[in-house]
């Protein structure tokens, strides 16, 4: 889950790869979170997908991946404070993990699902400054800001997405950032419609 939209032709092949690298290393903590990730996303099957991701924590409960990986499909389910848990101890495991912008998004993401817009907004920065290109990040920013009023940081803000994912809009931010739960992805949209992000 990084704002990067995977094509439908490509899924079932991401689908049994991720079944074949169960198959080849179930008892590889690294092949059992990456596919439980996999399968949470490209299958849309959170139970599965979880459950290997259990795996992994289990048979390595050190490897940050394991838990960020896992944040991300709970966040994509909206089940966002096992989400912020799971982020958390992945950074307390990794705080120097050539990934950590990955959780730092994901913990942005998090905090605009639970509506502390603030917190959102400080950790988007963050993970900007660790990688500027980070579309996701921009648009949590974006939507963080115009929640808290600071209307003109968020018009330049998804100004600036804009020209990093030029055909991006709101009808189609489902595609995008595929999340399940309606609730949140409501939200990101008035977030990104009051910053001025088309639709």
């Amino acid at each position: 889950m990084a704002g990067c939209r995977i094509a439908p032709r490509r899924r079932p092949r991401g689908v049994r790869l991720a079944r074949r690298a169960v198959e080849l290393g179930k008892y590889d903590a690294v092949a059992l979170a990456r596919s439980g990730h996999a399968l949470c996303h490209l299958a849309g099957d959170l139970a599965e997908g979880v459950a290997l991701l259990n795996q992994a924590q289990a048979s390595n409960p050190n490897l940050a991946a394991a838990w960020f990986l896992g944040a991300f499909c709970h966040l994509l389910y909206g089940q966002t404070e096992r989400a912020v848990e799971h982020f958390t101890r992945a950074m307390y495991l990794s705080p120097v993990d050539p990934e950590l912008y990955r959780m730092q998004v994901g913990m942005a993401i998090a905090h605009y699902f639970l509506g502390d817009f603030a917190a959102a907004a400080s950790w988007a920065e963050t993970s900007i400054r660790s990688l500027p290109s980070l579309t996701v990040a921009r648009a949590i920013l974006a939507a963080s800001q115009a929640m808290l009023g600071k209307q003109q940081e968020a018009q330049q803000t998804a100004a600036h997405l804009q020209e990093l994912a030029p055909l991006l809009r709101l009808d189609a931010l489902a595609d995008w950032l595929p999340i399940r739960s309606r609730v949140n992805l409501a939200l990101l949209s008035e977030g990104l419609a009051k910053a001025g992000f088309p639709s």
